[in-house]
């Protein structure tokens, strides 16, 4: 099993997908809710035989556990819309495994991968993910002048924080504009940004930060710019 879906306890699919866990109908712990062109399944961790099942549907997302929420799979940024009630058992929705039939998987069609791979050009930072605790324990010291010149995006007990002269406290530092690379990476294929984010189907009121794991997407008007007292309330 790939090494980020080892946390995944949630995962969302096209509803005809349900099939595949045929197998599986009389395993209590798993649970459903219907949605009206999707389902979200839930299981207990750790539940590798639930995801070897989910990996055949098409465009399946997988979710792990954030603090009191989710995010997807390998990704930082908490997710949303993620149902917290309405699921049922299983085994009261899906017909027994001798009259379900997994649905067929298309063939993808051949494409090149993006990744990062080392990077030994320098690059100015422009970008820091952070704690909101240590963010505000900065700020506390920092002249006004230099809060107001960030903006950042909060995401739970974290916020993606831009900007020219950013603090020099603990977190992960990423270069670029729209396309954030974390420091010491550079892109594969080697190609402008614009170009990438179109492969990567980042719109255009959007931003993408990109980790080994996965790229997300965040749309800039997430983003606001940072006061001391914003500061202390995202942290509080």
């Amino acid at each position: 099993m790939r090494g980020r879906l080892a946390d995944a306890a949630l995962a969302r699919l096209p509803a005809p997908a349900l099939s595949l866990l045929a197998g599986l109908r009389g395993e209590r712990r798993i649970l459903i809710r219907l949605d009206e062109s999707s389902v979200w399944v839930r299981w207990d961790a750790p539940g590798p035989d639930v995801v070897r099942a989910l990996l055949q549907a098409p465009g399946a997302e997988f979710f792990e556990p954030a603090g009191d929420g989710w995010r997807r799979c390998g990704r930082l940024i908490h997710a949303s819309g993620v149902p917290g009630d309405g699921f049922v058992p299983l085994e009261s929705v899906l017909l027994p495994a001798s009259s379900a039939q997994a649905i067929p998987v298309p063939a993808l069609p051949a494409a090149v991968a993006f990744s990062l791979v080392p990077f030994t050009a320098p690059q100015p930072t422009s970008a820091l993910f952070c704690s909101t605790a240590d963010l505000a324990a900065w700020a506390d010291m920092s002249p006004q002048r230099s809060i107001e010149q960030l903006s950042g995006a909060q995401s739970g007990g974290s916020v993606l924080v831009m900007g020219h002269q950013l603090p020099t406290i603990p977190g992960r530092r990423f270069w670029g504009e729209r396309l954030l690379l974390p420091l010491g990476f550079g892109p594969r294929p080697d190609l402008p940004e614009s170009t990438l984010l179109d492969a990567l189907e980042v719109p255009g009121d959007c931003l993408a930060i990109a980790t080994q794991a996965a790229h997300e997407i965040v749309p800039l008007n997430a983003f606001a710019p940072l006061t001391r007292a914003s500061v202390r309330l995202g942290a509080a």
